[in-house]
């Protein structure tokens, strides 16, 4: 027997959607970015604390296009259904940037 492995992303959107009340779309999609960010913690996966602000930015983007897709009717939980594997994984300007950045020394007293 075959099972569907739906987002997470997509079930904490759709829960937060449907059981929660906020006052403002901000509100919301930042709550399901922090939810989902906080499920990544629960699991093997590991954020590196210099990129957990831009990967909550970019969560918060992916939140708010889910909301504008289900208030206009064009999002189906299908379209967030895989086999439970990352995709594929592309390294973004800011990220190449970071990673690449070596700290300065600090001069020492002689």
């Amino acid at each position: 027997m075959k099972y569907k492995v739906v987002d997470p992303l997509f079930q904490l959107f759709e829960h937060n959607l449907f059981n929660r009340s906020y006052d403002d779309i901000g509100a919301f999609t930042r709550e399901v970015a922090e939810e989902y960010l906080a499920y990544l913690d629960s699991t093997h996966a590991h954020v590196p604390v210099h990129l957990r602000s831009s990967l909550l930015k970019d969560l918060e983007g992916e939140a708010h296009e889910m909301l504008i897709k289900k208030m206009y009717g064009c999002v189906k939980p299908r379209d967030y259904v895989n086999s439970g594997t990352v995709m594929s994984v592309e390294p973004t300007e800011d990220f190449v940037a970071r990673s690449t950045h070596k700290p300065k020394k600090t001069p020492t007293a002689k």
